[in-house]
């Protein structure tokens, strides 16, 4: 990528232009001494707190925590890794405004990056940055806290950017970004995001394959593919303790191999078709990418998108107590009309971006096209999901590793990146391209133009009698109310389609303003649609990220407080729903760190007051049996489907009716709160059964299914269940085992016992990482009561040590290690020829 001296200026002030609008989303981080109070990020805190309680006390790295669903490795919660150079250069360097300015920075600079491997022209690559890095879906998920998705999504552009370079010949300088920015998405740590973008990659590969066989450059094009895929090893490598660890997780979670089969619907590999599926794109519901409110925005709108809805209520209303229900029931009202459970908003590409995509499908010619359209019809057909099951099962059945990921509609990813790239494209070959006469631009623009504002001006009109814009829940409403809901979706409908026919007119204006020399300087007229797109996207990406999502820094931080302040009352009595939240579970907070402060001990606590397993408050002061967490381990999961799921039906057809509890004496749940977050109410357990007992009786049971239903109806202090003979048969149960020490990755016990024993541990069975020692001995962990360790312990005094050192973690490591000298080697040679070529030109113009 060979730049003139001239672009340098315009390319800083381009990345200073990005920061601006970085800074102008996220001002209160700035002026204000507030941060975004995201909602994944507090579960996150919550289920983490152990581990930096523990990482701060003892300067170690932790990897396995006991705060959520009795205990589950942290590869995908917040572990620390040796050797991340990378990440640290990304996090200090790359990343160098705080928080999440600093992600809306990285989307807008890498686009900005391939667009200038692209154009070789600032201003196009200005434009494709803003069309890009603006995509509302990009502030959603960032406003939710969906962190480490947004930041592989925004490596996309970088990547593609050095493939790109090698398949153009520079294969050195592809190879070590391809390497670098390759690594720097895995480590973002987001699996589906880095998979799904495979996609992309692969749909250029068959297309480069395809242009190298017309043209008879196979060889070029094996080179290049080959120079891609070392930098895809090499960035593998270089995050190989991560990618071990999460794959050795992985077969043992809901995403791997299931043992049992007694639950309806189960997979028997990977997840549930209904679970993976669950979020689906409506067919009609992509009109989404053009008009943001077509399908009623997100579940949870302001009440200023329901005017109609009110205006019903109090025509019609016949009592005070009636409208007092009704303006209760007022804000639960959702005006999403969508198939999906609940949506935080739609996934807004542009009325500017589609309109210029479609221009760019006249406009553009070869590769690029057909790649990024077959790219972008996958991606919108796959996130159909359950509306469009043929392929969905195709792909769920064969194809690698996609049953693996849940909420099918986030695949739209491919198309918000491959949308607007062509767009980009199409606006550079519309003003560069000297092959396309006067006649055929003319003919262009009327085409995509005319025929897309006439689409929208028909459809403005014709909408409401194509679709009922209601839902199967309306029917349950009055009359009076289901219209005034129809009637505010409509309007909010109408408001957007308008919005975008007049965006895309504008575009259309400026280009024909141009094509008929009205006005020539090409690049005001880029910049100007720039200015557009900027104006469009921002506009509704304020309806999602605004001041309203900022809260005092401190809340942040710890976003579980136990004392109410005035400023926090006087913030939420003025509505604000994150500060309300926070609020609303003070008094539930109040009583799990009372607990954890009478009760510093090991056990564990079962909240009933809230929803068990979707929620880190209770994990952040005491370990929980529930937690917040995508991945769960499997044998864990399949409890909680069995016994927790409060399913009556389930429950009478599997005979587990009224037996929770005995799982929850066997984890050693000490308390259990009732009630409600503003009303809990905490009740001892004195059946919990302690961090460890013997048993006088083991029954071996081989059967998955079996030990799992057993569990429930044993006395598990009398019987422990195993699939693995002991060798005793006369056990004594007359001693005790006492937990001396504990730490997340290594618990101490003292046994005292006459006889040989069997002993069960309160512990989650694990065997990827998890040893055992008796007296320093090595001892193999049983599997003991389906999802709980066991341990043959000789008679005397013994001291038994469990101690989580998975061997993942030590292979990767030397595997980064010798990644990182690979690529230090190619980044030195790849210095060298660029010095040496340096100085042979310089030799040159001296000779000269």
């Amino acid at each position: 990528m060979n730049l003139k001296n001239s672009q340098w200026l315009p390319i800083l002030g381009s990345l200073v232009f990005f920061a601006a609008i970085a800074v102008f989303f996220t001002l209160p981080v700035f002026t204000e001494n507030q941060a975004l109070s995201q909602g994944d990020i507090i579960q996150y805190r919550g289920g983490a707190q152990e581990m930096y309680n523990f990482q701060k006390s003892t300067g170690e790295k932790v990897y396995w925590t006991n705060s959520m669903f009795g205990g589950m490795p942290l590869y995908q919660a917040g572990a620390r890794y040796d050797y991340n150079f990378l990440q640290q250069i990304d996090q200090h360097v790359i990343r160098f405004l705080p928080r999440p300015a600093d992600y809306i920075f990285l989307l807008l600079s890498g686009f900005f990056f391939l667009s200038m491997v692209l154009f070789r022209h600032w201003k196009y690559a200005l434009l494709g940055a803003v069309m890009f890095g603006l995509g509302t879906y990009f502030f959603i998920i960032i406003e939710a806290g969906h962190n480490s998705k947004v930041h592989a999504i925004a490596y996309f552009a970088p990547l593609m950017a050095s493939i790109l370079l090698i398949f153009r010949g520079k294969y050195l300088t592809g190879l070590v970004l391809t390497t670098i920015f390759m690594a720097l998405q895995i480590a973002a740590n987001h699996p589906q995001m880095t998979y799904y973008f495979g996609f992309v990659v692969l749909f250029y590969l068959i297309f480069e394959l395809v242009r190298a066989i017309r043209q008879q450059q196979i060889p070029h094009f094996l080179k290049a593919a080959a120079f891609a895929f070392a930098g895809l090893v090499l960035a593998i490598g270089i995050n190989s303790t991560p990618l071990l660890a999460t794959y050795d997780y992985g077969e043992r979670s809901i995403r791997g191999q299931n043992d049992i089969t007694l639950l309806q619907g189960a997979q028997a590999q990977g997840l549930e078709k209904d679970y993976i599926t669950q979020w689906s794109y409506g067919v009609a519901e992509t009109m989404n990418l053009w008009i943001p409110n077509f399908m009623g925005g997100g579940s949870m709108e302001p009440d200023t998108y329901k005017t109609q809805t009110r205006q019903a209520i109090e025509r019609n209303v016949q009592t005070e107590e009636e409208y007092n229900y009704l303006m209760q029931v007022y804000p639960y009202l959702s005006t999403y009309w969508g198939q999906q459970p609940f949506t935080s908003g739609p996934a807004y590409q542009g009325a500017v971006v589609v309109f210029l995509f479609i221009l760019a499908l006249f406009v553009v010619r070869g590769r690029y096209k057909w790649w990024l359209l077959a790219a972008t019809i996958l991606s919108i057909v796959l996130a159909w999901g359950k509306n469009f099951m043929p392929l969905t099962d195709f792909f769920i059945d064969y194809i690698p590793l996609y049953n693996k990921f849940r909420a099918v509609s986030s695949i739209l990813v491919i198309a918000e990146f491959a949308m607007p790239l062509l767009a980009a494209i199409g606006v550079y070959i519309f003003f560069t391209d000297a092959e396309i006469t006067h006649d055929q631009r003319q003919k262009y623009l009327l085409f995509a133009g005319g025929g897309t504002l006439a689409f929208l001006l028909l459809f403005y009109f014709m909408a409401p009698a194509m679709f009922s814009f209601g839902t199967a829940f309306d029917m349950q409403l009055p009359d009076y109310l289901r219209r005034g809901i129809t009637a505010d979706r409509i309007a909010m409908f109408r408001a957007d389609t308008l919005r975008s026919l007049i965006f895309g007119a504008l575009v259309l204006g400026l280009l024909l303003l141009w094509h008929f020399s009205k006005f020539t300087n090409r690049t005001i007229i880029v910049l100007s649609i720039a200015l557009l797109s900027l104006i469009d996207l921002s506009g509704v990406n304020k309806r999602y990220l605004n001041a309203e999502n900022f809260i005092p820094k401190a809340w942040v931080d710890n976003p579980f407080p136990t004392q109410m302040s005035e400023r926090m009352l006087r913030i939420a009595q003025q509505g604000n729903p994150t500060v309300m939240q926070i609020a609303h579970k003070i008094p539930y907070n109040q009583a799990v760190q009372q607990i954890s402060a009478q009760d510093p001990g090991h056990y564990r606590v079962f909240n009933m007051a809230g929803s068990t397993f979707n929620e880190t408050n209770t994990s952040y002061y005491a370990s929980s049996i529930g937690g917040y967490h995508g991945v769960k381990l499997r044998n864990f999961q399949n409890i909680i489907d069995v016994y927790f799921s409060n399913d009556s039906v389930q429950d009478q057809r599997l005979g587990v009716r009224g037996q929770m509890q005995n799982i929850l004496h066997m984890l050693n749940t000490k308390y259990v709160i009732a009630g409600s977050n503003q009303e809990p109410q905490v009740m001892p357990n004195p059946q919990a059964l302690g961090n460890a007992w013997f048993v006088p009786q083991v029954q071996q049971i081989d059967n998955a299914d079996q030990a799992i239903l057993a569990i429930g109806s044993i006395d598990a202090s009398q019987t422990a269940i195993t699939a693995t003979p002991v060798q005793s048969n006369n056990l004594g149960a007359d001693g005790s085992i006492t937990l001396t020490s504990y730490h997340p990755d290594r618990m101490v016990y003292q046994s005292s016992n006459t006889q040989n024993g069997f002993g069960v541990f309160s512990e989650i069975f694990y065997d990827g990482g998890w040893t055992a020692t008796i007296n320093g001995q090595p001892t193999p962990i049983i599997k003991t009561n389906y999802f709980l360790r066991g341990l043959e312990i000789p008679a005397g005094e013994n001291e038994i040590i469990f101690t989580f050192d998975p061997p993942v973690l030590r292979t990767g490591g030397v595997i980064t290690l010798i990644s990182y000298a690979i690529l230090l080697a190619i980044v030195a040679y790849w210095a060298y020829l660029f010095y040496t070529d340096r100085k042979r030109k310089s030799n040159q113009d001296l000779d000269n």
